[in-house]
């Protein structure tokens, strides 16, 4: 095999377990090809459980091929550690121009953001109905946010970084209570620890939609407090649309309803809302009308962009007749994992240049910034030694040569990702602000490459170092934190501490309130207020014994009224007339 099949050309991004590449691949009679190449970092490695991560996101990305998924072609090994050869998206994910237009004072045109939901859907639909050996290859992404939703120069929407998206069939599932992805875009089930599901991704998905429509996350900013905006999105509604069509608005409400139930029965049900609105719209909604309001927003430039003008700026500036030192590329060995699945295609089709793909790590700044790991590529490529002085493990107070890195102990707890909302909340490095924000908070040029890193789908045992005093002392401060939130938040936390005791105590479980009807999509509203569509199941909490009015309603059929009991299980089936 080619011992130089790919080539490794800039540094692009490191994070805390990989580091991004501008890389060619290069095949049969000079062909060469234009990719992304992702790499664990080396000092990382030798480590088992990242080896397991990485694997894992590369055998599961391998099965999506989709026009709306970052693809992945090949994962192999070098002398470096693994690798992972990717699509270049010459774009910015979603984030970066939602901060830029809001800073700007602009919104995205409401049948723009129709269609950016609709394009999206469509990869997320083909990844749901991909099989594996006949059974689903899997069944939520769980990472759902504008960080992972790439919009490239041409208008193109892909879904990207399926990193902590369980292959079924092939891992060992979820512990039973943990939490995975990023708070402010988290579906009210998954902070209760219930598993994902497409119904969480649709949650999810509603949310980034709302923001590029509203310029604010519908669940407020959480004040700096990740447990205020958990309290949001499980107890609140969210803030009203102004200035919205009100289809478009009814789509986002019921996408963002509190229960999967409530929520549309499947993803291509909200698909074809969407595309509903899009069809009365009647405005140009294509990759074309994207493309063309994404740079009246004149956005900044991309990676790879700003990868080439460094490049420019170094040829520009190195003196006449002067000699050059000679710079030896890096290379990768294609010793592949698994047979690759990579195939060189003959095509005259220009491959985009710019990247916003995925990293496992947690903050994640443009080359030219990012501090390099030792024996890492980034060092050998970049010119001088990072700057910023002395850099400590958040955890254990080590020295780092790295602000992004962990340090060699702490690496193997941190690499499998968030396992609870507690362990979020604790594991920030010191570099970072303490709680997790939505986009519209953060800095235009803070790349949204963060968070890859998939939950640990092995046991784990917890270093000793740190349970002999961590886990105590960890309890003691959250039981202080918790009285005294207390003291001012007891009437929320006593509905959220509610819930919970319920979802962990069978034998007390609420009866459920069912409301169904034929055709589905009638309106249910109880005591005069709207609380969902049909199919519609939720917890009975109406006062016992007490009858309670509701009234289903459905465009061109008759209103039906009807009262039922509080407190106990009530299914009402209706068939609806003309």
């Amino acid at each position: 095999m080619n011992e130089s099949r790919y080539r490794l050309l800039r540094p692009l991004a490191m994070g805390g377990m990989a580091e991004l590449f501008l890389g060619v691949a290069r095949g049969a009679q000079g062909f060469e090809k234009s990719v992304a190449i992702k790499r664990v970092l080396p000092h990382l490695a030798s480590e088992p459980t990242i080896a397991q991560m990485f694997l894992a996101e590369a055998r599961l990305a391998t099965h999506l091929q989709h026009q709306n998924i970052a693809s992945v072609y090949d994962v192999g090994t070098s002398p470096e550690g693994l690798f992972m050869v990717m699509e270049l998206v010459d774009g910015w994910d979603v984030g970066v121009l939602l901060r830029h237009a809001h800073r700007r004072g602009q919104r995205f045109p409401p049948h723009l953001v129709a269609f950016i939901g609709s394009q999206a859907l469509a990869g997320l639909i083909h990844a749901y109905r991909r099989l594996n050996n006949g059974r689903p290859v899997l069944t939520a992404h769980r990472d759902i946010s504008p960080s992972n939703i790439l919009i490239s120069r041409e208008g193109e929407v892909k879904v990207t970084d399926f990193g902590i998206a369980r292959l079924e069939g092939v891992s060992t599932g979820t512990l039973p209570g943990t939490f995975k992805g990023k708070l402010p875009y988290a579906a009210p089930e998954t902070l209760r620890g219930e598993p994902a599901n497409a119904s969480s991704d649709l949650f999810g998905l509603g949310i980034v939609l709302y923001e590029l429509l509203a310029g604010r996350h519908p669940f407020g900013d959480g004040a700096g407090d990740p447990m205020a905006f958990a309290l949001a999105i499980t107890q609140q509604e969210p803030a009203p649309l102004t200035g919205v069509p009100a289809p478009l608005a009814a789509v986002l409400a019921r996408a963002m309803a509190k229960t999967p139930e409530a929520r549309f029965p499947r993803p291509e049900d909200m698909a074809e809302a969407l595309a509903r609105y899009l069809a009365q719209a009647g405005e140009p909604a294509t990759s074309q009308s994207l493309a063309t309001f994404i740079a009246s927003l004149t956005p900044p430039l991309t990676l790879v962009e700003r990868a080439q003008a460094s490049e420019s700026s170094e040829a520009s500036g190195s003196q006449p007749g002067a000699v050059e030192p000679t710079v030896r590329r890096p290379s990768l060995s294609t010793r592949a994992a698994n047979p690759p699945s990579f195939e060189l295609q003959h095509e005259n089709e220009q491959v985009p240049g710019g990247p916003a793909l995925s990293m496992s790590g947690r903050l994640v700044l443009p080359a030219a910034e990012a501090p390099a790991a030792p024996g890492s590529a980034l060092a050998r490529v970049s010119n001088g030694a990072p700057k910023g002085g002395e850099f400590r493990c958040a955890h254990c107070n080590a020295p780092l040569a790295s602000a992004h890195a962990p340090c060699d102990r702490c690496a193997r707890a941190l690499a499998p990702g968030l396992s609870s909302l507690a362990e979020e909340i604790s594991s920030v490095p010191a570099t970072q602000p303490t709680s997790r924000r939505s986009v519209l908070d953060m800095r235009e040029d803070e790349l949204e490459l963060e968070e890859r890193a998939p939950k640990q789908e092995t046991a784990y045992e917890e270093p000793k170092a740190r349970m002999q005093w961590g886990r105590p002392l960890a309890i003691l401060a959250t039981l202080l934190l918790l009285g005294g939130a207390a003291v001012v938040g007891y009437p929320y936390l006593r509905s959220l501490f509610t819930r919970f005791f319920y979802s962990v105590t069978p034998k007390q479980t609420l009866p459920l309130l069912v409301f169904q009807s034929l055709p589905e999509g009638a309106t249910v509203a109880v005591n005069g207020e709207v609380i969902g569509t049909t199919p519609l199941v939720l917890d009975n909490t109406y006062v016992t014994g007490q009858k309670v009015p509701f009234q289903v309603t459905l465009k061109g059929y008759r209103p039906r009224k009807g009262t039922f009991k509080g407190g106990e299980p009530v299914t009402v089936d209706l068939k609806l007339e003309r």
